[in-house]
């Protein structure tokens, strides 16, 4: 699990006693098992406005 460089100021990988990783906010500590997950937290509760684009769905290009 990688964290993108533009987050890693805010997010580091951690893993548990059952050898779990885990995303973990590094201002709060809370987990979570994806980097949209984690970039959605950064935005909403600590205004991240970098986090922003890894929040976003991806959208397949159109054909």
């Amino acid at each position: 699990m990688e964290i993108p460089p533009d987050l890693a100021t805010y997010l580091h990988v951690e893993v548990d006693q059952w050898d779990v990783a885990h995303i973990v906010c590094r201002k709060c500590g809370k987990k979570f098992f994806t980097v949209k997950d984690a970039a959605l937290h950064l935005y909403h509760v600590h205004d991240v406005k970098l986090a922003q684009k890894f929040a976003e769905p991806t959208r397949p290009e159109p054909s």
